[in-house]
């Protein structure tokens, strides 16, 4: 089985509450099963005679878990507004870390939108300059090969995984001039892009509270004003007011007593706060309250979690720095508070700002091509299929004779002749073809040739040199003799010596031609296995045994060589004269083929090696047994259960290699790209960041009444057992449980809400989460506390809570 990675998508991970992370762990707890790996399986079950909050809570969870479904795609980004993490002379290459490529801050320079720098103006209208930053830690997030269950099972991707508790980044605000504390509250403190309102100030350096897109409005007595907040309208009144206290009418909802700086959350989600209250004790006077609407609130607190909405997003924590009185900076530090994937099809979201997006668009690959070493038979490895400049072969290089690997070529009749140190010797009775190469650092060129048709004519021994090109025989030189050089390309050698009877050649190489090595079409050097078979003479008069001659005689193996087979000359007695000699052979059980890629800049054999050692399996035949990938390598992972392994060389060219080990003898396709592979890494404000997936989980949304149409499915049943028929029979009542009733079933009281997974009532494969409070808004609570914590949904588990703390109450 041949499996393409370039085709395979991954289905994107998204975040359950808006503005959290993209890409979190999701596998053992919610959302699954209820969305598992992109898939649905759900129905949400609300009372058919609820009010329109349970409804609308019902819709919540929908929304969220819509965000986890999506069809595969590719994440785009506009480059116009973002900042792809490179340099002009560092790439982004496979094995990077952010930190190293971008050392340096990314500034307005390099997001002028988003990191701009401004002016600040506080409720004094004094006038303070900043700037805006963001760094990247040079240890975390690494693009690199992985194979995550959290992520996709059993499927080996590309992109950059971001392990529990993490630094993911840091952003800061910095200012040049430092404005008094005190008189931050009411302003709009500019943070990522985005405007946020002050809505008030703790003790210096300890805690801001901020107001997402807030509108501001100054109200009189007796009348009414519309704000709109993010594009929804708002109608407001004055229901009370004091010298200390009022009260406030939104769309109808009246809110409780609310002082200066406090803040009151909507039915809708958003905030209201109180800025000002302007009171007029007189009958004549008028009394006026300035509040704003905000789309949410934000609590920054020094050295603690970033609080949205009144709920702490562990991701985020906050350093403030300042003098006694003043300002200084506002540091965001992004840690990964789960196991966080950057992938094609998956980006992630600084939480609770929503401004702040990283994305992976992929590794750039200049071109493509296939080296593939396998059997051929059970004795012989070849290189399949090689690209070589002007033709593609089917190389066998290398014979196994079921213990030692002792010839170059397919076997004894059918040899590649091969030599390394620049004089060849072609034997026509037993040798195939040669191989003559020429590199002169930059550009190379391999080819296949042969000597054919020896003969004696006018006194000269000829032949005629010949090679492969399309896959056929071309002629070189008809009728060579032994003064003749040949050239091909830019490869050169002499003809030293021709006989037609033994049909041997003799040929030397000139400049920088080679007998020994080969290169692929894009520039992958292959280092072949060539035997040593030149004498030797040890002159010195020490005397030597027979394997001592062959020690000192031979020496150590040349790089490449496969061994030796050659006569070493000594002295036996140690008398100059008496000269014996030996033939020393040594062939090796295993063999390691040696490919070497080029730098980024194209210069051969300089970059990374890789190293294919060819042994043999349990039959005594011949199979890749191990690969090294080079210095940094990524970890050979198994693709599903195919039996085939992926890895890559973590290089400047980013060889890739899938190791075969679906039969008994293993094979290995390396897929070599000849110039630099480019990682898209990016960090952008997330309106600048697209999927060409679409996320939708469909009409889920059922009554009670209507529970029969989705029985086979997973159930999250919403609202408590005096509204919600299916809720009850969880529950075990026999008819409507309300009050002390639902009490005595759920275990949880007034300001009290109760999450707990059973076994469908319907179908028992399948499960029904409860989620339902003592009150309506006990019932909010519950599905805030779900959308915000990842949760065992396993049947049995059960999370009766408080509505204000979420403090454990009750058995669980």
């Amino acid at each position: 089985m041949r499996l393409n990675f370039r085709k395979v998508s991954a289905i994107a991970t998204s975040a359950l509450l808006v503005g959290m992370t993209m890409g979190t762990a999701m596998a053992a707890t919610y959302p699954a099963p209820f969305v598992s790996s992109g898939s649905a399986d759900v129905a949400i079950v609300y009372g058919a005679g609820a009010d329109a909050m349970d409804q609308a809570q019902a819709g919540d969870i929908s929304t969220e878990l819509a965000k986890l479904v999506t069809t595969a795609g590719t994440t785009s980004v506009n480059e116009e507004e973002a900042y792809k993490l490179e340099k002009s002379s560092t790439k982004f290459n496979l094995g990077d870390y952010a930190g190293n490529v971008v050392s340096a801050k990314i500034t307005e320079d390099n997001l002028p939108s988003l990191l701009a720098d401004g002016k600040y103006i506080d409720n004094d209208n004094d006038e303070f300059d900043y700037t805006q930053n963001i760094n990247f830690s040079n240890t975390t997030l690494q693009v690199k090969m992985f194979e995550d269950n959290d992520y996709k099972a059993d499927t080996p991707t590309v992109g950059i995984a971001i392990s529990n508790g993490a630094n993911i980044l840091n952003y800061t605000l910095d200012f040049t001039d430092d404005p008094l504390w005190e008189d931050l509250t009411t302003s709009d403190l500019p943070l990522m892009g985005k405007s946020y309102y002050v809505l008030s100030n703790g003790t210096i350096g300890d805690q801001l509270t901020l107001l997402d897109s807030a509108e501001s409005v100054i109200l009189e007595e007796g009348e009414t004003k519309t704000l709109t907040v993010n594009g929804k309208t708002y109608e407001a009144t004055i229901s009370f007011v004091s010298s200390s206290e009022t009260k406030l009418t939104v769309n109808g909802q009246t809110t409780t007593s609310l002082a200066e700086g406090q803040t009151y959350k909507l039915s809708d989600g958003a905030y209201l706060g109180v800025k000002d209250i302007m009171y007029s004790s007189k009958d004549t006077g008028v009394s006026k309250v300035e509040f704003s609407i905000g789309a949410g609130k934000l609590k920054l607190t020094d050295g603690a979690d970033v609080e949205l909405n009144e709920v702490a997003i562990s991701d985020l924590s906050v350093d403030f720095t300042n003098t006694s009185t003043e300002l200084t900076a506002i540091k965001i530090i992004w840690n990964a508070d789960d196991d966080l994937f950057v992938t094609e099809d998956s980006t992630i979201t600084m939480p609770g700002f929503g401004a702040v997006t990283l994305s992976f668009t992929g590794l750039t690959y200049p071109s493509e091509e296939k080296i593939r070493v396998e059997a051929d038979g059970d004795n012989s490895v070849v290189l399949k299929d090689f690209p070589l400049k002007d033709t593609t072969e089917t190389i066998n290089f290398l014979y196994f004779n079921g213990t030692n690997y002792t010839l170059v070529g397919k076997d004894s009749d059918n040899k590649l002749a091969i030599s390394g140190n620049g004089v060849l010797t072609f034997d026509g009775d037993t040798d195939d073809w040669f191989v003559a190469s020429e590199n002169d650092t930059k550009d190379a060129e391999s080819y296949l040739m042969r000597v054919t048709s020896f003969k004696n004519a006018s006194s000269k021994q000829m032949a005629t040199f010949q090679y492969r090109k399309d896959g056929a025989w071309v002629d070189v030189k008809v009728d060579a003799d032994n003064t003749d050089t040949i050239t091909l390309g830019s490869v050169e050698f002499t003809v030293t010596s021709l006989d037609k009877d033994t049909k041997v050649a003799v040929i030397t190489a000139s400049g920088n031609t080679v007998f020994n090595r080969l290169y692929s079409d894009e520039g992958m050097e292959v280092r072949l296995p060539w035997i040593n078979s030149t004498a030797v003479n040890i002159t010195n008069t020490t005397a030597y045994s027979e394997a001592n001659a062959c020690i000192i005689g031979v020496g150590t193996l040349a790089a490449g060589q496969l061994g030796y087979n050659q006569t070493v000359y000594y002295n036996k007695t140690g008398t100059p004269t008496a000269i014996s000699s030996v033939t020393c052979t040594s062939h090796p059980a295993t063999y390691n083929l040696n490919l070497t890629e080029e730098d980024r800049n194209e210069n051969l054999g300089a970059g990374e090696k890789i190293v294919v050692t060819l042994g043999s399996d349990t039959n005594a035949e011949v199979s890749v047994t191990s690969v090294d990938m080079g210095v940094v390598e990524g970890t050979f992972t198994e693709v599903g259960t195919s039996k085939e392994y992926r890895n890559f060389a973590y290089s400047e060219l980013a060889t890739e290699a899938m190791w075969d080990k679906s039969a008994d003898q293993y094979a290995l396709e390396l897929t070599y790209h000849g110039e630099e592979v480019v990682g898209g890494v990016y960090v952008s404000s997330s309106e600048a960041v697209t999927s060409a997936g679409e996320s939708s989980l469909g009409d889920v949304l059922v009554t009670d009444a209507e529970v029969e149409s989705v029985k086979t499915k997973n159930l999250i049943v919403v609202g408590g057992s005096c509204i919600n028929t299916v809720a009850a029979q969880l529950l075990g009542t026999s008819g409507a449980a309300c009050g002390a009733d639902f009490t005595a079933k759920a275990g949880v009281g007034a300001g009290q809400f109760l999450i707990k997974s059973y076994t469908s009532p319907y179908s028992n494969s399948k499960i029904a989460l409860l989620v339902a409070g003592y009150e309506r808004d006990d019932t909010k609570s519950a599905v805030t506390y779900l959308n915000t914590n990842k949760l065992d949904v396993s049947v049995g588990k059960s999370y009766p809570k408080d509505s204000i703390t979420y403090t454990a109450v009750g058995p669980q």
